[in-house]
């Protein structure tokens, strides 16, 4: 097997992190670190360092939603900025001054704390992102075309519709009863991907989810 030269490939892997209790660090309060915190504020501890906020990120401090650090970014030495971050688990540098930015790059490098660059594609890549109930989606080209990235967004979303939302509970109900019924692990599966292309079955679901669910047992 030959293995392309590395700077041909795509060095980045898409990864599902659970940051239940992680914190996040973004520097920065402006228009670009509001968009990370809103992000992450549902999701993680988030903690904000900039000399001011925006006024939807002020209420959210009122609201304890985020943990505000006031200090001016310009001002702080290489040492204060690692220890910003010296509890984070990802820190974001999301200022307007890319001097700044390198320099908090930098610094999460040395603390051993992944970092995103929200002026290019470093260590950690946030991709777009569709969420709609259990259905999660993550879309990037790498930092090399956000407007790829916005166009494949929208395209994957015009796919989806509520109906894949009751099938994604549907299937999660049957494979925990499956668990319970069928050791099998191949005829589990079996099971549960005839349900998933049985035209009745979802033609049932946004009608009757109870009815559905009884014919998807018909298939046990």
């Amino acid at each position: 097997m030959t293995i392309p030269p590395q700077d041909e490939m795509n060095p980045y892997l898409p990864l599902m992190i659970d940051f239940t209790d992680k914190i996040v660090v973004i520097f920065g309060g402006g228009a670009v670190g509001e968009r990370k915190v809103k992000r992450f504020a549902e999701k993680a501890l988030v903690t904000v360092v900039s000399s001011g906020l925006t006024p939807d990120l002020r209420q959210m401090e009122k609201e304890d939603s985020i943990l505000f650090i006031e200090k001016n970014l310009d001002e702080l030495t290489d040492g204060e900025i690692f220890d910003c971050m010296s509890d984070a688990f990802l820190a974001i540098a999301a200022t307007s001054d890319s001097a700044v930015n390198r320099r908090i790059v930098s610094m999460a490098k040395t603390a051993g704390v992944l970092v995103n660059d929200t002026e290019k594609a470093d260590e950690v890549i946030i991709p777009s992102f569709i969420e709609r109930g259990g259905l999660q989606i993550a879309i990037s080209s790498g930092g090399e075309s956000p407007a790829v990235t916005k166009y494949a967004r929208m395209k994957i979303e015009e796919a989806i519709d509520d109906d894949l939302e009751l099938m994604i509970e549907l299937q999660n109900e049957m494979r925990e009863y499956l668990k319970t019924v069928e050791s099998d692990q191949k005829k589990r599966q079996e099971v549960l991907w005839n349900i998933m292309n049985d035209e009745e079955i979802w033609k049932l679901l946004p009608a009757d989810f109870e009815k559905a669910k009884e014919k998807a047992m018909n298939k046990v």
